[in-house]
């Protein structure tokens, strides 16, 4: 196999931040841009595009932003780009922050097993946060980090702790997720497995983002909880029940505007696939899970209590959506501690008077690495409620099932006598 070894730094950041990085020849851009996203850090929550030499440029058709010119880069390859060892080319993430990086081909190689055709060779800085205002706004959030009497500093603090280091960065990181990592339930991952589910990540991001869906829409991490808490509901519920909640989480019943058919069945397509996913990875064997905020293995401990919050939020919409279920589990002193930990991740409570904010901030802190075993306690506690659904849903479909007795046959109940003058009466 015929790899590319290239450099990816981004611009006009002190201190540098760059990765070395091993891609096959023959990716296509799309699958260059997951690779980007996981080998930098960043979360795949913006558009993007890439840039050639020739000032050619490629993104995502499905996110229904391609400005005039562009071209879909599912259609061309990273070889389009850059063949040579000295071509560069640009990748641009999130347009209001405009993170540009630069794409330097250093070499071509052949490659045989065991080397993996996708590798971190090397790297350093830590990935700057989501939405922090770009290049300047991150060089402003250094200084009040560093400086204790800066206006903004305590704020920065908070939200990304006073051990955040611009230089950090690790290979290990990125190359345990695309080879002998752990799968969502504790399994090991082939590369091949994690570029697929990283390929659904990203389609299934962009659906959300489309224009024909109301602002109302959940996003990809909300999207993550509401199937984990569907997954182990113990009432299995209908797409024509947890769809109008995915549309609009606020329940106020906002629908999509889709333009085509074609666009309806590959949006249901995404998310019944990844539903099913998710259901797949909280089987009742699994003994380990991992949501999606950790699964995706964030850096940045601000976005990533942010991510998690939005997940938990999600978790509470769908733990919320039978009230039969919900009154059952809540009106049991059990089932409310196990609850606890989504109610307060959620914010459902935010609101209530008396709650200290450091405190709940604390107490978020100190959850969200939890919030995967939480998810198996609370499968627990719902199983014999999900054992006493299927079973009755069983004989449910037994009676329907039963045979119609006429009026003039022998009665069931073994009398000898006629249905109609006996049991039939």
């Amino acid at each position: 196999m015929v790899v590319y070894e290239v450099r990816v730094s981004l611009l006009e950041i002190e201190p540098e931040v760059w990765r070395r990085v091993r891609v096959p020849g023959d990716a296509r851009l799309n699958e260059v841009h997951i690779v980007l996203q996981m080998v930098m850090g960043w979360t795949n929550s913006h558009q993007h595009e890439f840039v050639g030499a020739d000032r050619k440029r490629y993104g995502s058709a499905e996110e229904h932003a391609l400005l005039p010119g562009a071209l879909n880069e599912r259609q061309y390859w990273l070889s389009s780009l850059i063949s040579e060892p000295g071509d560069k080319c640009l990748y641009i993430y999130d347009f209001g922050d405009e993170w540009a990086h630069e794409i330097v081909l250093e070499a071509i190689v052949g490659l045989e097993a065991p080397d993996q055709p996708v590798w971190c060779l090397g790297g350093q800085g830590a990935c700057p946060p989501e939405d922090c205002g770009g290049v300047p706004g991150y060089f402003d959030l250094l200084e009040q980090l560093r400086d204790s009497d800066a206006e903004g500093h305590q704020e920065a603090v908070e939200l990304y702790g006073e051990d955040f280091d611009p230089e950090a960065f690790d290979c290990t990181v990125f190359n345990q997720s695309v080879t002998g990592g752990r799968s969502r339930n504790g399994e090991m991952m082939n590369p091949e497995e994690v570029e697929e589910q990283m390929r659904l990540l990203a389609e299934l991001q962009d659906f959300l983002h489309s224009d024909e869906l109301p602002e109302s829409t959940m996003s990809l991490f909300m999207l993550d909880g509401f199937f984990a808490a569907l997954a182990i509901h113990p009432v299995t519920l209908m797409p024509n029940q947890w769809l109008p909640y995915v549309w609009d989480i606020s329940g106020a019943g906002q629908q999509p505007g889709f333009i085509s058919k074609a666009q309806v069945e590959k949006g249901l397509g995404l998310m019944l696939s990844y539903m099913n996913s998710v259901v797949d990875h909280l089987s009742e064997s699994s003994d380990d899970y991992l949501p999606l905020f950790e699964f995706m293995q964030i850096e940045s401990e601000e976005e990533r209590m942010k991510l998690s919050m939005d997940w938990a939020v999600g978790f509470m919409v769908g733990a919320t959506i039978d009230k039969h279920v919900w009154e059952r589990t809540f009106g049991d002193e059990e089932g409310a501690d196990l609850l606890i930990p989504f109610i307060v991740m959620s914010g459902f409570l935010d609101e209530k008077k008396g709650v200290d904010p450091v405190k709940k901030a604390e107490l978020r802190k100190e959850l969200i690495d939890e919030m995967g075993d939480y998810v198996l306690d609370m499968q627990e506690y719902w199983a014999p409620m999900r054992r006493d659904f299927l079973a009755g849903r069983s004989l449910a479909r037994a009676a329907k099932a039963q045979p119609r007795v006429g009026r003039n046959d022998p009665c069931p109940c073994g009398s000898g006598k006629k249905f109609k003058q006996c049991c039939g009466k």
